[in-house]
């Protein structure tokens, strides 16, 4: 059957197989390698969200002690402005987290001293806050 404008096909009539990718237009389902190329995409995917959420918690826990050991430094600091020769007298002190601090006093220029509190992390890095403090009035 053919008509003016080139061979008529019946309803229903599938697309003729061949030419492309696939098995041509009319397939049913998908093949096994594209089900594994889609698996490993959708792998690589969820690989890097797993290493987003993982450098966020590292982040958060390292945020979480440093704001700890300010703390502690800024708490060592009041101490010291309170009662400079208790907090001499303490050393080392250990405090909770397995965080250590420790409070020294030098000598800077014209009756000035250098207060510092140190704070060491239980890692193993540490913390410095420093102040200027005048003789006693």
């Amino acid at each position: 059957m053919t008509g003016r404008d080139g061979p008529r096909r019946r309803a229903g009539a599938r697309f003729p197989q061949g030419g492309g990718w696939g098995r041509g237009v009319g397939r049913e389902g998908l093949t096994l390698l594209e089900t594994m190329v889609a698996l490993v995409i959708l792998g690589l995917v969820v690989v890097g969200y797993l290493e987003v959420f993982g450098a966020t918690a590292r982040s958060t826990r390292n945020a979480e002690v440093w704001s700890q050991a300010i703390a502690y430094a800024e708490e060592g600091m009041e101490l010291a402005k309170l009662d400079l020769d208790y907090v001499r007298a303490r050393g080392v002190e250990m405090l909770p987290g397995g965080f250590e601090r420790r409070v020294e006093v030098a000598t800077w220029n014209r009756g000035l001293e250098q207060l510092s509190v140190v704070i060491t992390f239980p890692e193993g890095g540490r913390f410095e806050l420093q102040r200027l403090i005048g003789p006693p009035r």
